[in-house]
């Protein structure tokens, strides 16, 4: 059974609308909305504490099901703990994915997760829903639309000669060959940090401190992209 996209969300921006509110009420400028979306923010508005560890955290399960814990929460005592071993990133996309299962899974107890950085793949549901959850938090889509226009100048880019020559320059090809579905495109775009002659700026990746392949999946979700 597929995850319900449109409800996620939804309980996405009820969840930064209340950061937001409570920003209102508590600065005389309110941040810019990246910093206000912060996984570690969040937390503290919600009531959690956020702790992000200088080593790992530890391993959990056992026989081939052994992990090294990226992430968990603790929705009895209020904590959400993530490994400061791990790339920034994946640190990022971790600690979201556990603000997902305290805004969708309210009766989860403890639980540990693997290091996520959004294009983890997963059978469990709960867990597919989490990761969706944080995809919307750290690139809502307002801003993934605005930032997106502001770098190609389109709303959308279909991949052609013209759209490959002004990413890869005389390495274009390397795009054209790329498979149907790859993503590559949409991955490549997600880490441009540049667009013909001139025009250089911060990779839509950077911008929302997500991995390449996390904004890309983001950025397709959206349909800012067809190959």
């Amino acid at each position: 059974m597929d995850i319900d996209k449109v409800a996620i969300a939804a309980e996405v921006r009820r969840f930064q609308f209340e950061i937001w509110q409570r920003a209102g009420r508590t600065h005389t400028t309110i941040p810019h909305l990246l910093q206000l979306f912060r996984p570690d923010h969040a937390a503290l508005v919600h009531g959690y504490e956020y702790e992000v560890t200088s080593g790992a955290i530890g391993v959990h399960g056992t026989g081939t099901e052994r992990f090294q814990i990226a992430g968990l929460i603790d929705t009895r005592r209020g904590i959400i703990k993530v490994a400061g071993c791990f790339p920034y990133e994946v640190q990022r996309f971790t600690g979201a994915h556990e603000l997902g299962h305290l805004a969708l899974h309210p009766g989860l107890p403890l639980h540990r997760d693997r290091p996520l950085s959004g294009d983890n793949m997963s059978t469990d549901r709960r867990e597919r829903e989490a990761n969706y959850f944080a995809a919307c938090f750290l690139a809502p889509e307002k801003l993934v639309r605005q930032a997106f226009w502001s770098r190609f100048g389109a709303k959308s880019l279909v991949l052609d000669d013209a759209v490959a020559f002004a990413l890869l320059g005389n390495r274009m090809q390397e795009l054209m060959r790329s498979a149907t579905g790859s993503l590559e495109f949409a991955r490549t775009l997600a880490s441009a940090e540049k667009f013909g002659v001139g025009n250089h700026f911060k990779s839509l990746a950077n911008q929302f401190g997500m991995s390449a392949s996390a904004m890309a999946i983001r950025i397709s979700e959206l349909g800012l992209v067809r190959d």
